[in-house]
């Protein structure tokens, strides 16, 4: 940029070119969570517990129930990475305030278990109850991944509720 070295110290760029891993993690975990809330809040209340089933299915899940997977799997992986065994998670009852302030703990919770790893710990086993071993690194993503993929979940059930408008949550252009 042909500035020297310093130059930009204590200022965004500063920051975001000298992040570890870690930190990169944690802020997309935590950003992902806000947008999981956004998405339930611009969901019109009559769709939050709105199932469909095809002829001789089961019903879909609501969108609490989705954003509660969403709470526990970050709370699960949270515990792993801590080194603690993860309590069963139960089926939450969830209304939409408590969806968006419950998410927005959970990744929080998880943001923070990322931050406190060291480099070695993306590369360690972790026993997950279901999944068995995982590397930590897969566990660190994995919960990203899970609330990306839920958050499409919710936008496409907002679309078939008639809602065509995209609510981009404010983190996404930070």
């Amino acid at each position: 940029f042909g500035c020297s070295p310093g130059a930009l110290a204590g200022s965004e760029s500063d920051r975001l070119t000298h992040m570890t891993a870690q930190q990169f993690m944690s802020e997309h975990v935590e950003r992902m969570g806000h947008s999981v809330a956004h998405f339930v809040a611009s969901t019109d209340s009559s769709l939050l517990n709105w199932t469909q089933s095809a002829p001789g299915c089961e019903p879909s899940r609501t969108i609490l129930q989705l954003v509660g997977e969403c709470i526990n799997s970050n709370r699960i992986f949270a515990a792993l990475l801590r080194g603690e065994s993860p309590e069963r998670p139960n089926e939450l009852d969830l209304t939409s305030e408590t969806a968006q302030s419950e998410i927005v703990k959970s990744s929080n919770e998880l943001a923070a278990a990322i931050n406190y790893m060291n480099d070695e710990d993306f590369e360690n086993d972790f026993a997950h109850p279901v999944r068995g071993l995982l590397k930590g690194k897969i566990l660190a993503m994995g919960a990203f991944r899970n609330m990306a993929y839920h958050s499409g979940q919710i936008n496409f059930i907002q679309i078939l509720g008639g809602d065509h408008e995209f609510h981009m949550p404010p983190t996404w252009l930070k």
